[in-house]
């Protein structure tokens, strides 16, 4: 959402992984996979978010600050995330899997 890089998480990349675990003799299978959640507004999708990945900017501001923080957030997702047909929201969802076998020796 028009974030510097500098805001890019730090996330093992998925081949750091593989190599990891192959190293420790597993079979390893990786993949992606996009959910797409209908919520009912954009203010569910705060609200869900609230509960998780907004936690840690959440509890460095005072009350005050952390309103007005999602105010503006709510703005930036109304933009970002158009209303369907249905006046429901596509929240986009991506996550990676990894399974690791051990091989028997």
């Amino acid at each position: 959402m028009g974030l510097p890089d500098r805001w890019t998480p730090a996330v093992t990349p998925p081949a750091a992984w593989y190599d990891l675990l192959s190293r420790q003799g597993c079979e390893v299978d990786i993949w992606r996979t996009t959910y797409f959640h209908p919520l009912a507004s954009h203010q569910a999708i705060v609200d869900w978010l609230q509960g998780t990945g907004l936690r840690p900017y959440l509890a460095g501001l005072d009350e005050q600050a952390g309103s007005a923080f999602l105010t503006r957030y709510l703005a930036l997702l109304a933009a970002h995330y158009p209303l369907q047909c249905n006046g429901k929201v596509l929240l986009r969802f991506p996550r990676l899997f990894i399974v690791a076998r051990k091989i028997a020796a």
